[in-house]
């Protein structure tokens, strides 16, 4: 278990009633080789501790990772002045792992994949809107996304000094106390 996962475990029950608290950012390099940063939802880990993100392969994101695989996860836990950062690569996994994934969903889950392309313009139609619904079978828009990560860096927001550390992978954690 990596050395990060038990301060991440506490800050993450500290939070555990707030909706929130499973939302993180996540930047990535867009094709046009500028950032590009978005809300994503945190789904749980593998059993190798890669974080698990649900992503459209009709969007932006889904390109962008194909051609850059870099990314970083910026996650703040409010109630426990508490902000980690992983930095790490993705990998896009389409195998048993994301059916496993598609089967857990609600139904309603379900149906937003079956919405019309991410990113494209909005048209208002009452008819198409209650007609979505989930899907039993895998939808072809739906992938799982692992990142595995490479790099933790935790700030905790204390009075009267920050107090802050980095976790670095090489072939195992070492971890070190930086400045805030």
């Amino acid at each position: 278990m990596p050395p990060w996962l038990s301060q991440l475990s506490s800050a993450l029950t500290k939070e555990s009633k707030l909706i929130s608290s499973r939302w993180m950012q996540l930047a990535t390099i867009g094709i046009d080789n500028t950032p590009r940063v978005r809300t994503v939802v945190f789904r749980g880990w593998t059993d190798s501790f890669e974080m698990e993100i649900y992503t459209d392969k009709r969007s932006q994101k889904y390109y962008e990772l194909n051609v850059n695989n870099n990314v970083e996860i910026c996650w703040v836990f409010i109630n426990s002045k508490c902000q980690f950062r992983f930095r790490g690569t993705s990998i896009i996994d389409l195998g048993k792992d994301n059916l496993r994934h598609w089967n857990q969903l609600s139904d309603t889950s379900k149906s937003m994949w079956g919405w019309p392309k991410p990113g494209d313009h909005y048209i208002h139609d009452k008819e198409i809107e209650s007609s979505f619904k989930g899907e039993e079978k895998l939808s072809h828009n739906f992938s799982l996304l692992k990142i595995e990560i490479k790099h933790v860096d935790q700030l905790i927001i204390r009075k009267p000094i920050h107090i802050r550390r980095k976790w670095v992978k090489k072939e195992e954690w070492i971890e070190e106390r930086i400045n805030p």
